[in-house]
């Protein structure tokens, strides 16, 4: 059996966290970014977490369909005021990739990170991130950070079409985990990683990006709508874009696509 998932549990385990100063968990939702999305513009404040045992449109990026069955998965949404400027806001997924990578690190050896903001365990998709914001006359208001952790889902738990590319901490370590202990370790990472953004700026959180990633200095290849884009991947710039540098010698700024190593 998988160790339930309550509002005490979390409350007991987040105890002194910064960054989860005010949880709300629910049985189901529809979507977590969705909830605090709606909680942000009503002016919830940076520290609210967004907690629920199943998702009914569960989502990450493209509007893909994330599968969020009951009593299996970490589902999170995170509300953050952070005094940056909207372009910047990119920046923040780059982060949550960096504090999501090191605390699963610790719970399973062996993750990476693709860009934009996956992580991966043996090639196999562990955790996914979204990003979402709300600017106005040129200030950001709010970002919603979405996290999404497969952590007791069994393989044949999953539909065909993820069964081969997805999986999760129980499948990687042979043992059920307890949900709220993942969303502490999670979110305390994340609260030291926010923490180093807000003082020192995105510089320190890129290079941690790097060193997590098998994709540097390798051959990519990015699916950004009907544009197809390949490279040498040379690193992210100021607003968390991969630099891909191109057979010409260019070097090109991918900001959204689906990036995959090139083999062969």
């Amino acid at each position: 059996m998988s160790p339930s998932l309550t509002a005490a549990s979390l409350s007991e385990r987040l105890a002194g966290v910064g960054l989860a100063r005010h949880i709300r968990f629910y049985a189901e939702l529809g979507s977590t970014n969705d909830e605090a999305f709606d909680l942000a513009r009503q002016g919830a404040p940076e520290g609210t977490v967004v907690v629920a045992d199943r998702q009914t449109r569960g989502r990450g990026r493209m509007q893909r369909v994330w599968v969020s069955p009951p009593g299996r998965n970490l589902y999170l949404s995170l509300v953050l005021r952070p005094d940056i400027a909207p372009e910047q806001a990119p920046q923040l997924s780059i982060v949550a990739g960096v504090a999501a990578a090191e605390a699963l690190w610790g719970l399973c050896p062996g993750v990476t990170l693709k860009w934009p903001n996956d992580v991966l365990v043996r090639g196999r998709k562990l955790c996914g991130i979204l990003a979402e914001m709300r600017a106005a006359a040129g200030r950001l208001d709010f970002v919603i950070l979405g996290i999404g952790v497969n952590v007791n889902l069994l393989r044949e738990e999953c539909p065909p079409e993820i069964a081969g590319i997805a999986t999760s901490l129980r499948e990687e370590t042979g043992g059920a985990l307890s949900r709220a202990e993942v969303a502490a370790v999670l979110l305390r990472s994340l609260e030291t990683a926010y923490r180093i953004y807000c003082r020192e700026g995105f510089s320190p959180l890129r290079a941690r990006w790097l060193e997590r990633t098998d994709m540097a200095g390798k051959p990519v290849r990015v699916v950004a709508g009907t544009d197809v884009y390949e490279g040498r991947m040379a690193g992210l710039d100021d607003a968390g874009a991969l630099l891909l540098e191109e057979k010409t010698g260019g070097i090109r700024a991918v900001m959204a696509g689906d990036a995959s190593l090139v083999k062969g």
